[in-house]
């Protein structure tokens, strides 16, 4: 068997499978039967110079920048990389919303400023209210780990199911949507993009928050409309944003959510620790 792997894991690759001949790229091997790798490197463009390709393996968990339906036509099997990046993710998530109700920003400010205040009030997580949007592994391992802090969690499903692993409660459809977004303290965005989820969040429903509520974005960008979001932020008709996916990647230097100060934003590293490799090598072994 022929594969095309990512470069980064080329050298491991050859020594755990010394009977698979891998290669790095398209150009080096035509007539590959298999390529595992990054969104990037199975561009239709790339793909159309495998005429043997049956099976794509990615590195990632979302395969919105693949062309499914290409893929389809080809009858190509796609898998992907679901499930590693849940709990570094699940991590970040309560980190931004540690940041937020702890009052980490004012506290980071005062201390370059060698201002000692100590009447700042916290916000107990505890009997507060957290809505999950897309309850897949990466929810769940963030529900995993809220559910000590005493919280309630909802979870919105595209699919009715009656109940699920550390969910309070669980809605769908268009109601249900509106019934987390309204009775929420938390909205943490984990759903795939796709053609139903594009601008799922947007200012009909941004509207229907509390004005002491704040939104979590790990999933995708699309999936909130950012100019209703950067809106509502500004007029803080919401609190706080912490945002680690964007429409645009990377984020235009004039865009207007840098300047925020209820905002806090990564560069698409929610998933990026340490134990990354590990993991991808532990998914090709």
């Amino acid at each position: 068997m022929k594969i095309i792997i990512d470069e980064h894991f080329y050298d491991m690759a050859t020594k755990a499978f010394p009977n698979i001949e891998f290669f790095k790229n398209a150009d080096e091997c035509p007539d590959a039967e298999a390529l595992i790798g990054q969104p990037e490197a199975m561009d239709v463009g790339i793909l159309e110079k495998l005429p043997k390709l049956r099976w794509l393996q990615l590195f990632r968990a979302g395969y919105d920048m693949i062309d499914t339906d290409y893929i389809r036509k080809r009858n190509i099997t796609l898998t992907n990389g679901k499930d590693i990046f849940s709990i570094p993710i699940a991590e970040d998530v309560v980190c931004k919303i540690l940041m937020h109700s702890t009052n980490a920003f004012k506290f980071i400010e005062n201390k370059q400023s060698k201002i000692w205040d100590n009447k700042l009030k916290r916000v107990e997580l505890n009997g507060q209210t957290i809505g999950l949007i897309g309850t897949g592994s990466i929810a769940t391992e963030i529900a995993k780990r809220l559910k000590p802090f005493g919280v309630k969690l909802l979870g919105h499903k595209r699919t009715p199911v009656l109940s699920m692993p550390y969910f309070d409660e669980i809605y769908s459809g268009k109601s249900g949507l509106d019934y987390v977004m309204s009775n929420s303290d938390y909205i943490i965005i984990t759903a795939d993009l796709n053609k139903s989820t594009f601008h799922l969040i947007n200012k009909d429903n941004l509207k229907l928050m509390k004005e002491t509520a704040s939104i979590i974005n790990i999933a995708r960008g699309s999936i909130i409309n950012e100019d209703d979001l950067t809106e509502v932020l500004k007029n803080k008709s919401i609190a706080y944003a912490g945002l680690d996916v964007f429409e645009v990647e990377p984020l235009p230097f004039n865009d207007e959510l840098w300047n925020l100060d209820n905002v806090y934003l990564t560069p698409h590293a929610s998933a990026l620790v340490k134990n990354n490799k590990s993991r991808w090598e532990t998914l090709i072994v």
